[in-house]
Order: structure tokens, then C-alpha cells, then sequence
């Protein structure tokens, strides 16, 4: 009988307990297949702060786990092998990379209130183009105006008779707002061009598709669209003008 509880006492030495100390980490399991030995191994080398559950696959494995551990693997259920204690296989109690001060100012990387609003500005515009019927690619553009080349498709975007924003991988893509039904460029739109303050592409296609209070909230490019030219091109002098 003495034997029996010797045993007991033996066996309950090895199953130890987390203590209350420990920080918290999250735990990956890593299912041990092959051989044991290089299993733990390999735990060894964690990076700091990481904690890995080895699970046997076999018994075999789970024993030869426990006498490779010298006494500090513990028995979870579920058959989760942990390790613990400074420098061993389950835990290695250190600062992990989020408790570390870092040597970089974060906030350093924050873009200024400035830099916010370009970049709405540039998220609300490309939403105008979508609402408005997306764009055709220069190919698309080269077949609509009956053949034109690549020198002319730029030179028309040069002059103004053309309107291009910048596209994915900074391509040049042709706004299909600025077409008419048959085709043809709106009327007007170098003149509108011309008049407008500013020579961003993304704010020239923002004044076109949106309802201006300056012209009684119609847009611009179906006044264009209406010979309605004069009335757009006053109004596109006048953006940007307080009280206009």
C-alpha cells in the first residue's frame, strides 16, 4: 500500500500547475508526429513571448515528451503537452514584442488632417465616376472617337477637349459622362476646363456630375449636354468663391 501511494505521489509531482504570476499568452498548437526530441527542439527557439501546446499523436509520443521535458511538461486535457518555467519549452517568461518600448514613434506615421482630406477628396471623387457611369480605357476611348490615335487621344487631354483621371496603375481612364449618345465629346468641356480654377482632374469630374447651387441644382454636364454652355462656364468661374 505504501508503494501504491509512493506512486501517487510521484505521478502527482509530475502533473505541476501554471502559477498565478504567469502572463497570459495566446496558445498555438503544434501537433508533435515525428520525433519528440527535435520537437522540443525546435520550441526552443520561440520567439519571445510565444507559447506553443505540443500534443502527441501517439502515447509513445506523449511519454517519450514527458521524460525529454525532466519533469516540467504537464499533462492538459485533450492530451496538450505544456512545458513551463523560465527557458523552457511551453513558456518563456519574457516581454513579448508589444510589451518592449519601441524605438519608433508611431504617431510620427499618422497622416495630418490635411492629408485626410486629400485623400477623401480623391475617395469621393472616384465614388462621382462610379455613380456616373465609370470609365472607358484608351483603346475604349481610340474606338468611340472613330479611330483617333494615341497622340491625339493625348494631345486632346493636353488642350482640355478631353477629360482624363488617373486609373489603376496610374493608367489614364476616360470618364463615359463626358460622352454624349453618339459618341461625341460634350460641347464645351475645354471652354468648362479653361474656366475652372483648379487643373485636378478629380475636381473638374466633381463639379461636372454633381447638382450646383449656382445653377439651380442641375449638373453641370447635362447643361452641357443641354447647349446650356455660357450658364456652365460662369458657374465653374465662380467655384470655389465664397457667396457664389
Amino acid at each position: 500500500m505504501a508503494q501504491i501511494r509512493n506512486s501517487q505521489r510521484k505521478g502527482r509531482q509530475q502533473v505541476r500547475r501554471y502559477s498565478k504570476s504567469a502572463p497570459e499568452a495566446p496558445v498555438h498548437p503544434y501537433k508533435v508526429v515525428g520525433d519528440p526530441a527535435r520537437a522540443i527542439t525546435e520550441m526552443r527557439n520561440l520567439p519571445d513571448g510565444v507559447s506553443v501546446a505540443l500534443i502527441p499523436s501517439t502515447t509513445a509520443v506523449e511519454q517519450e515528451l514527458r521524460r525529454l521535458g525532466s519533469g516540467r511538461i504537464q499533462r492538459l486535457p485533450g492530451l496538450v503537452i505544456k512545458a513551463k518555467g523560465h527557458g523552457s519549452v511551453w513558456r518563456r517568461v519574457k516581454p513579448g514584442p508589444s510589451e518592449r518600448k519601441s524605438a519608433i514613434d508611431a504617431s510620427a506615421f499618422e497622416p495630418s488632417s490635411r492629408a485626410k482630406a486629400l485623400l477623401k477628396g480623391v475617395q469621393i471623387a472616384q465614388n462621382d465616376l462610379k455613380e456616373s457611369g465609370g470609365a472607358y480605357d484608351l483603346d475604349q476611348v481610340r474606338v468611340l472617337m472613330n479611330g483617333i490615335s494615341r497622340q491625339m487621344v493625348d494631345r486632346k487631354v493636353r488642350e482640355g477637349s478631353l477629360l482624363a483621371v488617373p486609373g489603376p496603375s496610374n493608367r489614364r481612364a476616360y470618364p463615359t459622362v463626358q460622352f454624349t449618345s453618339d459618341g461625341t465629346v460634350v460641347p464645351g468641356l475645354k471652354a468648362v476646363q479653361d474656366a475652372i480654377p483648379t487643373d485636378n482632374p478629380w475636381a473638374v469630374l466633381n463639379f461636372l456630375v454633381r447638382p450646383d447651387p449656382r445653377l439651380n441644382g442641375r449638373k453641370p454636364i447635362d447643361l452641357l449636354k443641354a447647349g446650356e454652355i455660357e450658364l456652365v462656364i460662369d458657374a465653374a468661374q465662380r467655384m470655389g468663391q465664397q457667396g457664389s
